[in-house]
């Protein structure tokens, strides 16, 4: 034990008098956050609509208001479709939406009216953000119609939709805990590999090897230096997630700190592992980001969905420990602690984490022999 806890030493020593160590640990998540923060968002912004009301009666006007008075619409009014056909081609509007004119005839009637909804289809996100959007508008609108009729003795039946864990439907909420799992892939992966390649190319791990030191003891002591330094930036950006971007947390610290410390062991095993068979910074780096980042972006469900991947690449994913660590911080920040799910997820990653140590053990015996 003593012999270890001089080598954390050693290695929290090296850490604070190296500028990239306390940059890729510190400097970095602040920046990731800040562009997934800000940067990334699937959310819409008021889409700019043009509504033909053809002039009709009160209906119409009224369902126009519904559009003219939505957060989500920038709306336009007009008497004819050609009014707006020139500014939807050059793209100053991203969506047409056609009233009936025999709309007030057809509620009178009780007939359906049929609303044309017309889209840029250029840009797929504003089109479905159009439609889903001018939906809720026509179903505000149609439950008021409702209230008003009712009021004058009709029978009603009301919808009172409500959205659980993300009342806000706010992208942002479940971005920046998932933005979390890349922020500690890149310190767990990226740090370890550059920081311990470099030793290699040095000549200090040679060094350090022919010292009667354990290659237990050694990576005993790399593993928990560059855990406790990922830790405080994990904490750190907690902080900011939840203090500055008011994004809610719902779960406790410890559940976090559970989850957190197996996606530690696993990525840590892994920059380890790179460092072990690259020793070349360049290439540790280049390793790194295509085995470590690109799968925990791509592959995790950070931004695009598991179930809709195809089967083989599903089965891929089970492979990355980032996979159950986004689910987690998801469920920890926006529904609290649910430990059935994290028991699951903290099993798989691991026994990823555990595959990455018994390689990093044979491979560097087979070095130092």
């Amino acid at each position: 034990m003593q012999v270890t806890l001089s080598l954390i030493r050693k290695e929290a020593l090296q850490i604070t008098r190296d500028p990239s160590a306390i940059a890729i640990a510190f400097v970095l998540p602040m920046l990731l956050l800040f562009i997934f923060g800000y940067g990334i968002s699937l959310d819409s912004g008021r889409i700019k609509v043009g509504v033909v009301t053809g002039g009709g009666g009160r209906e119409t006007l009224s369902l126009f208001s519904a559009f003219e008075r939505s957060r989500f619409f920038e709306a336009r009014g007009g008497t004819d479709m050609r009014d707006f056909a020139d500014d939807l081609a050059s793209g100053r509007l991203k969506g047409i939406v056609v009233v009936p004119q025999d709309l007030a005839g057809s509620l009178l009637a009780g007939r359906q009216a049929t609303v044309q909804m017309i889209a840029d289809g250029t840009e797929i996100n504003s089109a479905t953000f159009l439609r889903n959007y001018a939906l809720g508008a026509l179903d505000g609108w149609a439950a008021q119609e409702r209230l008003d009729r009712a009021a004058k003795g009709d029978s009603l039946i009301a919808v009172n939709p409500r959205y659980w864990y993300n009342e806000e439907l706010s992208s942002r909420n479940f971005i920046i805990p998932g933005s979390l799992s890349i922020v500690m892939t890149l310190i767990g992966v990226l740090l370890t590999a550059l920081v311990i390649a470099r030793e290699w190319e040095r000549g200090t791990m040679e060094s350090l090897m022919s010292t009667p030191v354990t290659i237990r003891e050694i990576i005993v002591a790399k593993l928990a230096t560059y855990y406790a330094l990922a830790l405080i930036s994990t904490f750190i950006c907690l902080a900011v997630a939840v203090l500055w971007y008011r994004v809610p947390f719902r779960g406790g610290a410890f559940a976090l700190w559970a989850v957190s410390s197996v996606f530690l062991a696993s990525a840590l095993g892994q920059g380890l592992l790179i460092s072990t068979l690259a020793r070349d910074q360049y290439l540790a780096s280049q390793a790194a980001l295509v085995s470590g980042f690109l799968p925990s972006f791509f592959l995790s469900g950070f931004i695009f969905e598991i179930s809709s991947m195809p089967e083989p690449i599903q089965a891929v994913s089970r492979l990355v420990a980032a996979r159950y660590f986004v689910g987690s911080l998801q469920t920890v920040f926006l529904t609290g602690d649910v430990w059935p799910l994290f028991l699951r997820s903290m099993a798989a990653m691991a026994a990823i984490a555990l595959a990455f140590l018994l390689l990093i053990s044979r491979k560097m015996v087979k070095r130092v022999a």
